[in-house]
């Protein structure tokens, strides 16, 4: 127990990459809460930056991307909450508010004064008690995103609502030392750090597609324009790729620079002068991309506080400036703008996938530094890696006063790199020569039939699952009731006796709707069931209390509906959209060539895949490594975190492309194997032939009989068959042979 009437809550930190998903996590987490508690809950969920509450708001309301997680909750901002919401112990509730709302000692803000019109006592006080119509305590959740903004004062106010727990996330997680003191009475009863932090796997965010793939940082010891020209060109190439590849989205640059200084000598940029006249970095930028480049002023977003004399020399009117901070966001977010020229003041709430280049200004002793945009361009546009590296890459052109520094903020990235997301690569040019080095194109142009699943086998044994689920919408069936539990655990303060664990039941548990309940199931198998399933089906709509049997029930069928799809899913060639070769990054330092690959050489070969490189280009055909950082991918039917297959190497011979990967007993024992292995089209024609090799001797999938040699893994009467060869030269042409 804190004191008498308050016990220590719960307490969860979310350690997670930027872009890793930290607000659905979140919101996942106080569902899963919802069901463990009774009466019903109130959370409030607070963010430091209004335009984070915005977007948090929009994403919960009815119809936003994460209002399928927090199924059955009311979502309003803590100013529109009234002695109602907070008396209605039926509906979960979700208040959202800046940290700004309440965080006052002097107790002046509206949320700790008594408003006439709604109650007689403050919101703030009505929200401590949080009695229900039942008389009976409402369990209060206090979720902080971005937490690394909590303060001392703001923990010392939110405590005193009395919270029964408390989530906190942050990629950059800092505890403040009054909540630190509350975490420490937790770990002297018992609770090890790894109890108290939930730590987000950096390599499953990349996995997953959430975050690009790949840093490239240029240094600029030159003029802005040269690092402009190369930022631009780069631009409009990776944007005629996304085109091509229908990728659905359209890159976009970010400018950071000082704002009210001049470029030329450091010094205040005079605000009374012609706008033709001035110095300072943003208007210079714009200027440059407009009358130079022939980028549009429509597309171009200038959001910082420049400064104008309006009377004397106001900015052009197609020059676009948000200057008002958070009260221009909203209007800001609105636009689609390509280019945007901005400092760090830029708002915490913007993140936007697709912006895939940036140009930072370092020049004139700026502090400005490069690790804090990072996560400006880190996350991956479509939640998906692209079959050509510069779709996956965030590139950044950093203009410095000397070459060696940027030795230094390589160093630094790296480090943080390191730390936080080691998956990422991390390459790095001090001069265009060096970056057309790393660059290599192929020799020529050949393609591979894209493969995508075929579901349409599965949509009859789907509507079957259906057809057998029970209907509850009549809420009549007394399996729709489930017991509830509430447990406390109660710890003498300042006694050596052992705690007390108090349990109280109740009739019932928390109501959710069997759709929220299926979909979330599903999304732990294997999403790509979720865009099968026909959800307009009123089975969905029943309301099912979340211990019952009909919850038990609709959770198996959830695994039912993954194993129907996986069962009669296929994989299937696609004809008009094919992979094309792409350009690949290499480190011209390691570079090892070749004479018979689609391009000159290739770097980061590690030995068993450096020997079979090797022995491909022996073999004469044309061949190419397969871009770790997002190649030529083959979808998985099973159920696993691994969602696609990335072979080692592609090579061509007599029209049929052959995948090879060096990992095959990763995949040889499994269901998902033996599809990978037997794609056909519709004739029956082999045109991808997927060969999977293991080091070492082989009987079968489970059976492995020594260290010598290589097996090849293929397909024969619907079974994975092994065959032994003694060297890589002979695995190779075994792998090159159609016929078996």
């Amino acid at each position: 127990m804190e004191y008498k009437s308050w016990s220590v809550p719960f307490y969860q930190a979310l350690s997670a990459l930027t872009g890793a998903g930290k607000t659905p996590i979140l919101a996942d987490a106080v569902a899963r809460i919802r069901a463990a508690v009774a009466p019903e809950p109130i959370v409030l969920w607070i963010s430091k930056a209004k335009a984070v509450v915005d977007q948090t708001f929009s994403n919960f309301d009815a119809g936003g991307k994460y209002a399928h997680l927090i199924d059955g909750f009311l979502v309003r901002y803590l100013s529109d909450v009234g002695v109602d919401l907070i008396q209605d112990d039926g509906t979960p509730l979700i208040a959202l508010a800046t940290v700004g709302t309440f965080n006052r000692t002097d107790r002046t803000l509206r949320v700790h004064q008594a408003a006439e019109d709604k109650a007689k006592e403050p919101l703030w006080n009505i929200l401590k008690e949080r009695l229900g119509r039942s008389r009976e305590r409402r369990p209060l959740i206090i979720v902080y995103d971005e937490g690394h903004n909590l303060s001392d004062q703001q923990t010392e106010i939110l405590l005193e609502l009395e919270p029964d727990a408390i989530l906190v996330a942050s990629a950059t997680m800092r505890t403040p030392e009054r909540l630190a003191r509350l975490i420490n009475r937790l770990k002297n009863h018992g609770w090890p750090e790894e109890k108290l932090v939930t730590s987000v796997p950096s390599k499953e965010v990349v996995l997953a597609g959430l975050v690009k793939r790949q840093i490239i940082l240029g240094g600029y010891a030159t003029v802005m324009e040269t690092a402009l020209d190369d930022l631009l060109e780069l631009m409009a190439q990776t944007t005629a790729k996304a085109k091509k590849l229908r990728a659905g989205f359209v890159p976009k640059a970010i400018y950071v620079c000082r704002t009210n200084v001049s470029q030329i000598d450091g010094r205040p940029d005079n605000p009374a002068r012609p706008f033709s006249e001035r110095k300072a970095p943003p208007i210079l930028i714009w200027r440059y991309l407009v009358e130079q480049k022939g980028v549009k002023p429509s597309e171009i977003a200038v959001y910082c506080d420049l400064k104008f004399d309006r009377k004397t020399h106001p900015p052009p009117r197609d020059f676009v400036l948000f200057a008002g901070g958070e009260d221009d966001f909203a209007a800001f977010q609105e636009q689609n703008y390509r280019h945007i020229i901005f400092n760090l003041g830029l708002q915490e709430g913007w993140d936007d996938p697709e912006c895939c280049f940036a140009y930072i200004d370092k020049s004139m002793g700026s502090n400005l530094q490069v690790e804090q945009v990072i996560g400006r361009v880190l996350r991956q546009p479509g939640i998906r890696h692209y079959p050509d590296p510069d779709l996956n890459s965030a590139n950044f052109f950093i203009r410095v006063d000397e070459k060696q520094v940027f030795p230094q903020i390589m160093d630094t990235v790296q480090r943080r790199l390191s730390a936080d997301c080691p998956e990422v690569k991390l390459d790095g040019f001090v001069d265009s020569r060096e970056r057309a080095r790393s660059r290599l194109d192929p020799k020529k142009s050949l393609t591979v039939p894209e493969i995508h699943i075929d579901s349409s086998e599965a949509v009859e044994p789907l509507y079957t699952v259906i057809r057998q689920l029970t209907d509850y919408t009549d809420g009549s069936k007394a399996s729709i009731v489930g017991e509830g539990e509430i447990v406390r655990y109660i710890q003498p303060v300042g006694k050596r006796a052992t705690g007390q664990v108090e349990r109280r039941r109740t009739a019932h548990s928390n109501q959710v709707t069997a759709r929220w309940l299926i979909r979330r199931e599903i999304q732990s198998l294997y999403p790509e069931v979720i865009k099968t399933i026909d959800w307009a089906d009123r089975k969905f709509d029943a309301r099912i209390e979340m211990t019952s049997p009909a919850a038990i029930a609709f959770r198996e069928a959830a695994e039912k509906f993954v194993d129907a799809y996986l069962e009669n899913s296929t994989l299937v060639f696609e004809e008009g959209n094919p992979y094309q070769a792409p350009m690949v990054f290499v480190n011209p330092k390691k570079q090892i060539n070749f004479k018979y690959a689609l391009h000159k050489g290739y770097s980061d070969l590690n030995p068993l895949e450096e020997a079979f490189a090797r022995s491909l280009d022996e073999a004469k055909h044309p061949w190419m490594r397969n871009p770790v950082n997002g190649g030529f991918a083959i979808p998985l039917l099973d159920k696993s975190d691994t969602r696609n297959f990335f072979p080692d190497f592609l090579a061509w011979k007599d029209k049929t492309v052959f995948a090879l990967d060096t990992k095959g007993d990763l995949l040889i024992d499994k269901d998902a194997g033996r599809k990978l292995l037997d794609i056909r089209d519709e004739k029956g024609a082999r045109r991808v032939i997927v060969r999977l090799i293991s080091k070492g001797k082989w009987q079968d999938t489970k059976t492995r009989r020594s260290d010598v040699g290589y097996t090849v893994w293929h397909i024969k009467s619907g079974q994975v068959k092994p065959r032994h060869s003694a060297s890589a030269q002979e695995a190779v042409q075994t792998c090159l042979n159609a016929s078996i």
